[in-house]
């Protein structure tokens, strides 16, 4: 058994895709927690194959591992105690603690391999880059990987969507070059959208325009920062909505496959202004993006006629 958490959900999924390849099993059975019965769980783990075939099985969103739900269960209790040798029982959370204070958190953990998969920090990030590309049989030169760290500006919470990004990109030939790097990772400083949207939603016009000369200066195209702006009111009304069904940050990020991190922030700034009001800045927005398209208004002009009419 295995408990696997943390928030590098792409390094999670790499592990298990390699449990996969060591024991020769070529597909997995896949659970959501949140959608399926335990004891259905427990009954896949507990049957003994005929021919003596050993079987992967994937939980996911095991919240029972977290303060976020309980699980009382006398089978599952009992399979912990003796579980099938031929069943691989993985349980898999995005989180980045668990609840070990649970009296089925600690039995597993007298049984489970428990592993934590945590996102590479600022002193690691060029090790992280040039392991994840030699485990796929990539070549990158070290020019590439500079590159891709002065792109992201330190933000190691959007670096596996980057790099599989140029994985796919470079299919064919698995070489990356600082050329490749140029054309396919946008460089804009993420953490100024935030703030530049987290401006629009208090109606701060003065720090509006200062960012977006700063994104400027940083040879940010006008319209590039308009998409960006209206994908992230896009986010932020979407997990708004998803939020007031009950579901956390995590669960919408599967959702709408966006990272946590970016939902996190999006409810944030989604907490200070109405769903009317996000529908009606994106529609200005989309209406900014038909004016460029046609040629009615100048594309650098553009948004800041937008601002203006805070």
């Amino acid at each position: 058994m295995y408990i696997l958490f943390g928030e590098n959900e792409t390094e999670i999924n790499n592990y298990i895709e390699n449990i996969l390849k060591k024991e020769k099993i070529e597909d997995k059975i896949t659970y959501n927690y949140n959608e399926c019965k335990i004891e259905d769980v427990i009954e896949e783990a507990g049957y003994f194959d005929l021919f003596g075939n050993k079987k992967v099985i994937v939980v996911n969103e095991s919240d029972f591992l977290t303060s976020k739900s309980t699980l009382e269960n006398t089978s599952f209790e009992n399979y912990i105690k003796k579980p099938n040798e031929n069943a691989i029982l993985i349980f898999k959370i995005i989180t980045d603690k668990l609840d070990e204070r649970k009296k089925l958190v600690k039995a597993l953990k007298e049984k489970a391999t428990i592993k934590e998969f945590k996102l590479p920090d600022e002193k690691n990030i060029n090790n992280y880059i040039n392991n994840y590309f030699e485990n796929k049989e990539y070549k990158i030169d070290k020019n590439a990987t500079n590159e891709i760290i002065n792109r992201l500006k330190n933000n190691t919470k959007v670096i596996n969507s980057e790099l599989e990004k140029l994985e796919i990109y470079k299919y064919d030939t698995k070489i990356i070059t600082i050329e490749d790097v140029k054309k396919v990772i946008t460089k804009y400083e993420e953490n100024n959208i935030f703030k530049l949207v987290d401006s629009v939603v208090k109606r701060n016009k003065k720090e509006a325009f200062t960012l977006y000369k700063k994104l400027i200066e940083e040879k940010e195209e006008p319209t590039v920062i308009l998409i960006l702006l209206a994908n992230q009111f896009r986010l932020m009304y979407q997990a708004r909505v998803l939020n007031e069904t009950g579901m956390d940050k995590y669960k919408i990020a599967a959702s709408l496959k966006e990272h946590h991190y970016r939902v996190e922030l999006s409810l944030e700034n989604s907490r200070n202004i109405k769903k009317e009001k996000i529908l009606e800045l994106l529609y200005k927005l989309s209406e900014i993006d038909i004016k460029i398209k046609t040629g009615i208004i100048d594309k650098t002009n553009s948004l800041e006629t937008f601002f203006l009419e805070l």
